[in-house]
């Protein structure tokens, strides 16, 4: 059942007339922990721009549950654990939700409870368990009307996956094709041509489809791209991205000389056509990525940050302030840490894949914040 928040129509004009952008973590704001603040792209890239230009806007302010821990984001949606203490019992309860933060539309999610418990056989249902929320993934933007066509997958307790329909009472567990298959060890998740693609910890990709009304994960390549030398200071992310109909891997190197660790290249890649269409228990050996790494972007850009958001393309006709072909990127580490020293900056800013150049966002109170999220209004694809 979708419910929504009572915030101002400006408010809500103003968010959507500036979008995209970054929602900010809770600062040293004295009004309300549950107040966070967002920061338009254009704001972001205009920051340097000389004194003709117009007086800044008053920070738009957006309001998220207080206990509220992120699980996960898809364009201008935030998925939510929502996490509150029961009087006398000090019990905690996790809901959660799926929230748009500019509307203040939200749909409730199943109960973390009911997540199935694998690798616990004989364990007794009353057994207490607790359960950590890696990621939550949607397969599209949710809709009022058609909440059950909408497909939620679940990473947790440290890489085991479910599923649901929006709407659902409770998570479904995932029929693994083969006995062969870990339980565990999921890192990530995409929806593209209806289906879930998941990465595993041992870098092969597993599609999950559906067999009758029951969602069958089986392995489909044994390994995904790797750029690793043989250096011990630098370290990959690989991300998911479902990217006008194709699905991309996408990796981020980090050189570890400097503190924090920065950004030094990003490598895009691609699944050939055939492999969408492959029979379930059907695997690609020794895939060629390099036959099928991606150069250019052409006229879109595409949108990465913490490991928890679903990254996002846009055609640059839909923001004066986006160029296309190129990465505009934030820490992909929710638990990034900063540096006291304010010549060293948060690893955020835009890459140029033309030109293989990046350049940093500039070094703001706003920039050097944990956590950036970039939203998008919803009907843009």
């Amino acid at each position: 059942m979708a419910e929504c928040y009572n915030l101002p129509q400006d408010c809500n004009n103003l968010a959507i007339q500036q979008l995209p952008g970054l929602i900010l973590p809770p600062g040293s704001l004295k009004s309300s922990s549950k107040t966070h603040q967002f920061l338009p792209l254009k704001q972001i890239i205009n920051k340097d721009d000389n004194q003709d230009s117009p007086a800044p806007r008053k920070p738009l302010m957006l309001t998220i549950p207080l206990a509220a821990k992120y699980c996960g984001s898809y364009r201008g949606w935030l998925i939510l654990e929502d996490r509150n203490e029961e009087a006398f019992t000090n019990k905690i309860n996790k809901d959660m939700l799926v929230l748009d933060p500019v509307s203040g539309e939200k749909f409730e999610l199943p109960d973390v409870s009911t997540l199935p418990p694998y690798g616990t056989v004989g364990v007794p249902s009353w057994y207490p368990r607790s359960c950590s929320i890696d990621k939550v993934v949607l397969s599209c933007c949710p809709n009022p009307s058609e909440a059950n066509s909408c497909l939620v997958l679940a990473i947790y307790n440290y890489g085991q996956i479910a599923y649901c329909k929006l709407g659902n009472r409770e998570w479904r567990s995932i029929g693994f094709g083969h006995s062969s298959i870990d339980h565990e060890g999921y890192l990530d998740a995409v929806y593209c041509h209806d289906r879930f693609y998941v990465l595993h910890v041992t870098k092969k990709l597993f599609v999950c489809n559906f067999d009758g009304s029951d969602l069958c994960i089986n392995e489909l390549i044994n390994s995904v791209p790797s750029t690793r030398n043989s250096s011990f200071k630098t370290f990959e992310h690989l991300y998911l991205v479902e990217a006008q109909g194709e699905l991309l891997i996408v990796v981020r190197r980090k050189d570890d000389g400097d503190q924090p660790a920065l950004t030094s290249q990003f490598l895009l890649y691609k699944l050939d056509s055939d492999s969408y269409y492959r029979e379930k228990h059907e695997k690609v050996n020794d895939y060629d990525w390099d036959k099928h790494q991606v150069r250019s972007l052409g006229d879109y850009a595409l949108f990465l940050g913490p490991t928890q958001m679903q990254p996002f393309t846009l055609p640059e006709s839909e923001a004066s302030s986006l160029k296309g072909n190129c990465i505009y990127y934030t820490d992909q580490s929710v638990n990034a840490k900063g540096c006291k020293n304010k010549q060293i900056r948060y690893d955020a800013g835009v890459y140029k894949l033309e030109t293989a150049c990046f350049e940093q966002f500039p070094s703001t109170s706003s920039t050097q914040k944990m956590h950036m999220i970039w939203i998008t209004p919803h009907g843009i694809v």
